[in-house]
């Protein structure tokens, strides 16, 4: 009997660029920047849909050795143009249970119950080991609030016809700094072989959950809204 899911996830995250000390050393001139992060691309492949049978509540596993949530910061930089910043992490745990039947609300439905992903965000990873130092310090103060959360109790999810591969937008709560915030995260899920693979993507405020964008007086600034990319790939436990 063949099993199928999506869940996200979550996690977190922005940039800074270092302490006050490395940051005097950067030249304001316009001709300064710095190294730009090209967003690693994934490769694109076709997944074929199939239809599943049925099953009750089964549970599955985040396998962290083959899963990383990030962030994607959009800086802007005074005397030059934009850059997108991107750092990740695969310390991260986590698991749901899910059950696929017929239901009323549409050809099948998948039932997803008890997702708990924990992500330590103080391991967060960019190209600077400066700005990922200052995150852990100043503006995430991921050094004292080292963990980001995202939960659902239970969730529907309306299914065609018992498909491999659901796309929708999902709500769970999100803790960030111990703030809990309802938080969307639109999701592509598919079953290949025996794995669930699960992307996803949601922007947050800064601000929501307590803290500033970080920013660099007239040199630089991050811009909200930070983008939270989510790639998981979960196991039947």
């Amino acid at each position: 009997m063949k099993k199928y899911f999506i869940v996200l996830l979550i996690l977190f995250a922005f940039c800074g660029d270092g302490t006050d000390q490395s940051e005097q050393s950067e030249s304001l001139s316009s001709n300064t920047t710095e190294a730009t992060v090209v967003t690693e691309k994934e490769t694109t492949t076709t997944t074929e849909i199939v239809q599943l049978d049925s099953f009750e509540g089964t549970v599955y596993e985040i396998q962290k050795d083959k899963s990383r949530v990030g962030y994607l910061a959009p800086k802007q930089f005074l005397n030059s143009g934009l850059e997108t910043v991107e750092g990740v992490t695969s310390e991260i745990i986590g698991e749901f249970t899910l059950e696929l039947s017929e239901c009323e609300q549409s050809d099948s439905c998948l039932y997803i119950t008890n997702l708990l992903i924990r992500v330590d965000i103080s391991t967060l990873k960019s190209n600077n080991s400066i700005r990922d130092s200052a995150i852990k310090s100043q503006w995430l103060e991921s050094k004292l609030f080292p963990e980001a959360v995202f939960k659902i109790d239970e969730l529907v999810i309306p299914n065609k016809n018992f498909d491999s591969k659901v796309e929708d937008t999902i709500i769970g709560k999100m803790s960030i700094r111990e703030i809990e915030l309802d938080t969307p995260f639109s999701i592509t899920a598919s079953l290949i072989g025996d794995e669930i693979r699960i992307q996803g993507f949601s922007e947050i405020d800064t601000t929501w959950f307590g803290f500033d964008a970080p920013t660099k007086f007239n040199a630089w600034e991050v811009l909200n809204p930070i983008g939270l990319t989510v790639d998981l790939v979960a196991k039947q436990k």
